[in-house]
């Protein structure tokens, strides 16, 4: 690595006719030291851990940068100041008028300390802080998130895409207090270069791919969007089978988006907190892309109808509904009508976020989820608005682009020398789902260079219906699919749970965990039904069925959509133990070694838990075994002398910047759970109406 003075010039590699651009592969990377003060005194983050809450409280939270890292392809040159960093910039920007393009991983976190030193417009941010890129106006630079692309840490990076350098782990002490006149080891140095370098090699990879560096895709859903979109780019009777699919009517707009759930997470209640003995784990093969090529959706816009019984439905449309339940109770131990999504709710009782019983409550339903329903829960119901679409497999052409991607996956997959494309594929498949259920039309996040923050604007009603014409227009898919992907799949796992209730201690989305007893013929028929499924949607639309269970290189037949047990050197892959706490919270024991699922809490904290009599109300999870982290945004910082872990004083004046504390995680469940174990009885734009 190179201090930056050491840059004279680089050979340059411009492309483009009308708006030149450098091709080069640019990187930026920063290191910094956090800190807080208590009562006038400088204090380590380490030592946040040890504060009471009243003294967290009268903290002020301090950040800054101690070093810089730029890299030109695999050349890396440093500084140690915001002012070294601008002379650097002026340097290359003689050299190099056109625009450059600069990937930094987690470009939100370089953001906050940027911002106050140089000038950004065009900021593109899905939220407040969360930046996708900038455009730094004084240099003709655009920093662009290598993250949102890659969706993938950058410790990991190397080994995903087989890449030729690995990041240097735990050569920086980050508890430590460095200034930019701080001493650096040749092993921090090292440490500093190589986040640069793996960034280099992975955009390299990326630009072999796309050509060049402006043709790649923002975000990792963007890759496989942007190739649906050239295939069909031309393809005018796509289009015209999207554009009948595609709602311009605001109020239907709104209730697709309040019908629009996600996957079932849910732990049963009368296992909670309980070790169970040799449970088994189901998942269902790719069950999102499974529903896309093998189910009927909304294939016309949605119109009124004068709908009030369950008998009065067709099977040959998709409804849109808003209900009101009243008297509600669940038949099963098991819980499905998720709270965030009810309104007006009256005398209701829940399970970790899920209704058991109610005299009244409001909810806007596909009718796929409208049927499980009043099969799952006795009730007596109204019907206050019902819409309908004529319903329809979705265009062929997208169904084989989805089927593509999985057969070039599983023909990836185990092949020696393929890695890297396997993991491309990979991710392009897993990216379906997220591209069937975009929706485009949300508040603006608008960052002010002025003021240096940050806000969010609701879009007006003409904005929305601007928007909305505007995506008919484009007619490259309908929300309404993704609306109904979710339903669909949802509504497979949940009538297995309702087939085997009393057995199912947990589901995730797509999986599902049994104590033992339960009827495995309920999985057999079920996938029994799947391949039946396909055989009928192949023929009537003369789709080689192959494609929906293509062969890997062992001469393996992956079916789409089938439940298939867990396994382990072929046999069936049995927990010796397993406990939860509620969603998203298991951990379970398998040939000695525990493993923990909990959200927001790293996997490798489980070597604290001794035992799963451990994972219980209110055990910790410290800093030392999670390495957990929060962060906080400072935006006025005042001019304060620091004192680094050498003893040497320096006067930091970064007015931006943001505080990285350890934090702990105490297990817990929501209290309305707890009760109920203890109890014997059983951001989207919203359209202005």
């Amino acid at each position: 690595m190179l201090y930056w003075n050491n840059y004279k010039n680089h050979t340059s590699d411009i492309v483009g006719k009308r708006k030149k651009f450098d091709n080069t592969i640019y990187s930026f990377d920063i290191e910094t030291s956090s800190y807080f003060m208590l009562d006038g005194k400088q204090y380590n983050t380490i030592d946040y851990l040890k504060i009471d809450e009243k003294s967290k409280k009268r903290c002020v939270y301090g950040s800054f940068m101690y070093i810089w890292q730029f890299s030109i392809n695999d050349v890396v040159y440093y500084g140690r100041t915001w002012e070294e960093f601008e002379m650097f910039l002026k340097r290359l920007e003689e050299n190099v008028p056109e625009l450059k393009i600069i990937y930094v991983h987690n470009l939100s976190f370089e953001f906050q300390f940027l911002k106050s030193h140089f000038h950004f417009e065009d900021v593109v941010a899905r939220k407040s802080h969360k930046v996708m890129s900038a455009f730094m106006r004084d240099f003709n630079i655009i920093f662009k998130c290598s993250y949102f692309l890659s969706n993938c840490a950058l410790e990991y990076l190397p080994k995903v895409f087989n890449l030729p350098v690995e990041k240097q782990v735990g050569d920086l002490d980050y508890n430590l207090i460095r200034t930019p006149t701080t001493p650096l080891t040749d092993i921090e140095l090292k440490y500093c270069e190589y986040d640069c370098l793996v960034v280099y090699h992975y955009i390299k990879e990326e630009r072999n791919t796309y050509g060049d560096l402006k043709h790649i895709p923002t975000t990792s859903t963007g890759k496989v969007r942007r190739e649906l979109m050239e295939l069909t780019r031309t393809d005018y009777k796509y289009k015209r089978i999207v554009k009948r699919a595609i709602n311009i009517n605001p109020h239907v707009y709104n209730l697709l988006q309040q019908a629009f759930m996600g996957g079932y997470t849910h732990a049963n209640w009368i296992y909670a907190d309980e070790i169970l003995k040799n449970v088994d784990s189901y998942d269902e093969t790719s069950a999102y892309p499974y529903v896309l090529t093998t189910y009927k959706y909304p294939a016309s816009e949605f119109l009124k109808v004068n709908i009030k019984k369950r008998e009065e439905m067709s099977k040959n449309f998709c409804y849109l509904l808003v209900v009101k339940f009243k008297n509600i109770k669940c038949k099963y131990y098991n819980t499905f009508i998720s709270l965030s999504k009810c309104r007006n709710i009256r005398g209701g009782k829940y399970d970790n976020g899920r209704i058991i019983e109610a005299r009244e409550f409001e909810i806007t339903l596909t009718d796929i989820d409208f049927y499980f329903i009043l099969d799952s829960y006795k009730c007596e119901y109204e019907i206050l608005e019902c819409y309908s679409a004529i319903k329809r497999f979705l265009p062929k052409k997208f169904i084989n682009f989805v089927l593509e991607k999985y057969v070039i996956k599983t023909k990836y997959k185990d092949v020696e020398n393929m890695e890297i494309e396997y993991q491309k594929e990979k991710n392009k498949f897993n990216s379906l789902y997220g591209m069937s259920v975009t929706n485009n039309i949300r508040d603006n996040v608008i960052y002010d260079d002025i003021t240096e923050l940050w806000s969010e604007v609701e879009l007006t009603n003409k904005e929305i219906e601007e928007k909305l014409l505007y995506e008919k227009k484009k007619s490259f898919l309908s929300f309404a699919y993704g609306v109904w992907v979710t339903a669909y799949a949802r509504d497979n796992l949940l009538r297995r749970v309702l087939d085997l209730d009393s057995y199912v201690c947990y589901c995730d989305t797509d999986s599902c965990k049994l104590v033992p007893g339960y009827d495995k013929n309920i999985f057999i028929k079920y996938n029994k039904s799947v391949e039946d499924r396909i055989n009928y949607v192949s023929k009537i639309l003369n789709i080689d069925k192959t494609r929906y269970a293509p062969y890997d290189i062992h001469g393996k037949s992956h079916m789409l959509g089938i439940f298939e047990s867990e396994t382990k050197e072929n046999h069936l892959y049995t927990y010796d133990e397993f406990i939860t706490q509620g969603a998203k919270k298991y951990a379970v024991k398998l040939d000695n070694k525990i493993k923990i699922t909990v959200s927001g809490v790293p996997k490798k904290a489980s070597v604290s838990l001794k035992d799963l009599n451990d994972f219980r109300d209110n055990y910790v999870f410290r800093y030392e075994d999670t390495n957990k982290k929060m962060l906080m945004y400072l935006d006025f910082q005042e001019e304060r002398e620091i004192t680094d872990y050498l003893g040497n004083k320096e006067r930091i004046s970064d007015k931006s910047g943001c505080c990285i504390l350890p934090t702990t995680y105490v297990l817990n469940k929501a209290l309305d759970y707890a009760n109920l174990l203890t109890d014997n009885s059983s951001k989207r734009s919203i359209y202005k109406e």
